[in-house]
């Protein structure tokens, strides 16, 4: 472990991060090759960072690009495997799914230019005529490598709306009264507006989805309407529809390595590769609630040293994070879209007994980022616990994203047929 630690400090080598064990595919978000970095997916338009598009729309609805840490250009196609509403893949032929060829070609290809770190930056923008969607619902995004569906890279969940109505989002403090001052409850409804539209069960056939900055590990799954009136369905649960309000993400600005930025302590170049230490992070699990504006755990890639701001002439840096606190018998972990919303052992935070800190190394491109620190309390959980490092508030600002599936009559799929989104802050 030390040589390996020394190895990345001396800039002799950027280790894999976030890649899986094997290359079976896994309907989520996953990187199964440890040189792939910088993923991003979002809509053309907004640039919102969750990718729901509508069905039927001509022109192509999402950005995605990605990097690849090697000198040399590989040859990579997009396909679409269709979902269910839990992202369990449904018995559809492709050719009920799409139109087209069934893939597409990752056909923007650059390489880096004046980086210490060399690598090649792909772009596409989708879905076009080669590949698009004939039905609603969910569908996973793989990225693989000649032709060969087998040679995965890396997936992303999409969804695809043909709306039948408006989905109402609202937001309040807990109903619990032990939990009034830490949790956000997530109520809504379902107002059809396509009169022929049949729904003959929605009892058994609706399914509901609600995420909280669009993390899909913390997601609330298969609420039931608690009302139904005329076209409207009413999800006002007393229980089952909240989460912790945690807290506003902490931040730090890389955009420039050459000026002073929000969290930077200092930089340096080692071996070759390029250094930045952060100001060194503290428990917030017992203070007062501080507003301010985040990005919801977000990254925004950017290059503020050179004019042209193009994303080749960004460079990775080895990003060096501390917390101060006595160690735990639990382990601590940096979490946010940075991670890939995972739990990442490259994300992993080790005691340093002569500094009395947790200390992590993680190597990064010029950006914004936001993040958090979460403990995770056993070794199988696959949600960390964000209270112990950054308290919890009801009044803390989120994104709440809801989902609105429903069985179709005929075919053996789920139909996306409302989308809501909503602030807990909305006049911030």
């Amino acid at each position: 472990m030390k040589g390996l630690f020394w190895a990345i400090i001396c800039g002799l080598l950027i280790p894999a991060v976030g890649a899986t064990t094997d290359s079976t595919l896994r309907f989520a978000n996953a990187i199964y090759e440890g040189d792939i970095r910088s993923i991003v997916l979002r809509n053309a338009g907004s640039g919102f960072n969750f990718p729901v598009i509508m069905l039927g729309a001509q022109q192509p609805d999402l950005e995605l690009s990605f990097d690849q840490l090697q000198a040399e250009r590989d040859y990579y196609q997009v396909t679409l495997v269709h979902c269910d509403a839990l992202w369990r893949k449904t018995t559809l032929a492709k050719t009920q799914c799409l139109d087209g060829m069934g893939f597409q070609e990752v056909d923007q290809v650059r390489f880096s230019n004046g980086t210490l770190t060399p690598y090649v930056h792909y772009e596409v923008r989708l879905p076009n005529a080669d590949m698009r969607p004939k039905l609603s619902g969910n569908y996973l995004l793989v990225v693989y490598r000649n032709y060969d569906e087998t040679d995965i890279v890396f997936s992303r969940r999409i969804m695809v709306l043909q709306s039948k109505g408006n989905v109402q989002v609202d937001i309040s403090q807990s109903s619990q009264v032990e939990f009034r001052q830490q949790q956000q409850q997530v109520n809504f409804t379902f107002n059809k507006t396509t009169s022929n539209y049949f729904m003959p069960n929605p009892y058994r056939d609706i399914t509901s989805v609600v995420l909280q900055n669009g993390d899909w590990n913390t997601a609330i799954t298969n609420l039931k309407p608690q009302f139904i009136k005329n076209e409207s369905f009413i999800y006002n649960q007393m229980m089952g529809s909240q989460f912790w309000g945690n807290n506003e993400f902490r931040f730090f600005d890389i955009r420039s390595l050459q000026t002073a930025a929000a969290g930077v302590k200092k930089r340096d170049n080692i071996g070759g590769q390029k250094h930045v230490w952060l100001i060194g992070d503290r428990s917030r699990g017992y203070d007062a609630y501080t507003n301010w504006k985040d990005y919801n755990g977000r990254v925004y890639y950017d290059n503020r040293d050179v004019p042209s701001n193009q994303p080749v002439e960004s460079d990775y840096c080895f990003v060096h994070f501390s917390l101060l606190s006595e160690p735990l018998e639990k382990e601590v972990y940096v979490y946010g879209e940075m991670s890939d919303w995972r739990i990442l052992e490259s994300h992993k935070m080790y005691y340093n007994a002569e500094n009395k800190q947790y200390e992590a190394v993680i190597p990064l491109k010029q950006g914004f980022y936001n993040y958090m620190y979460g403990v995770r309390e056993a070794s199988t959980d696959n949600n960390l616990n964000f209270i112990p490092f950054e308290g919890s508030h009801s009044v803390s600002e989120n994104n709440y994203m809801v989902l609105i599936y429903h069985r179709n009559p005929v075919l053996p799929y789920d139909e996306l047929i409302g989308y809501g989104l909503n602030n807990s802050q909305p006049n911030r």
